[in-house]
């Protein structure tokens, strides 16, 4: 059995240990996203403490996925500077670093984004306040090139690769969860129906981070609630997210 403190290899990366900062969101940005001094002294900090691994919080990639006030963004190269910087603090401590790319979904606040909130269909997650607008077609192909420019942003940035967000009930676990997703059309129905927009997502990432970058995904393996995803389904997913490129579940 390995031991928390034995180095481990995830294609291009070298771990140092097998100790990971999973993301958590600090409140700590500016009103535009920019990652500040704060993150990354907080950063810094957990670095210089021996963690192997560092995911930086959830990161929107574009503005009407905002979850709440002071969330990082990633929707813009003007955007690239604050977290080159907070990137280069981290590595200096001998640790490796991705960045979680999300989009709320309908969880995203139309007081925090100025407009309805959207989603897989016009269904609210169980602990949602607000009922959002079901994405278009060319919408779901729009931000599927925003999750693949972000990734281009991060590595130009210098991540060593990126986590995509599918729990907490955000877009991407929208759009597998039947409980939220009562769509008709190619992206609806079935269990491939359901995760062809994360899957169509995970096909644009992965040709922004090179072939020797791990690939993360977040992922919600039980909704735990009646008609939402159950464990069994998952099981099921996890081996498509797999097969699609997916290195580490998480």
């Amino acid at each position: 059995m390995p031991s928390l403190f034995e180095p481990l290899e995830l294609k291009k990366i070298s771990l140092k240990n097998r100790l990971v900062m999973p993301p958590m969101a600090t409140g700590m940005a500016t009103e535009d996203g920019e990652a500040t001094n704060r993150h990354i002294k907080h950063y810094t900090a957990r670095a210089r403490g021996g963690v192997g691994l560092i995911v930086v919080e959830h990161t929107y990639v574009s503005k009407n996925g905002k979850a709440s006030n002071g969330q990082m963004g990633l929707y813009d190269d003007k955007l690239i500077p604050s977290l080159k910087r907070l990137v280069e603090t981290i590595h200096a401590e001998g640790t490796k670093v991705v960045i979680q790319l999300t989009h709320a979904g309908s969880k995203a606040p139309g007081k925090i984004t100025g407009e309805q909130p959207v989603g897989a269909s016009d269904v609210m997650t169980p602990n949602g306040s607000e009922v959002p607008r079901p994405l278009t077609v060319p919408e779901i192909k729009t931000l599927t090139t925003d999750f693949s420019e972000a990734a281009r942003r991060a590595m130009a940035a210098g991540f060593d690769s990126i986590e995509l967000h599918g729990a907490h009930g955000y877009l991407l676990g929208q759009f597998l969860s039947p409980y939220t997703n009562k769509r008709s059309d190619a992206y609806g129905g079935d269990l491939a129906g359901r995760l062809l927009f994360p899957l169509e997502v995970i096909k644009e990432v992965k040709t922004r981070l090179g072939k020797n970058a791990p690939l993360f995904y977040r992922f919600a393996a039980d909704d735990m609630t009646e008609g939402g995803l159950t464990r069994q389904e998952a099981k099921l997913a996890a081996q498509h997210l797999e097969q699609e490129g997916v290195d580490v579940l998480d």
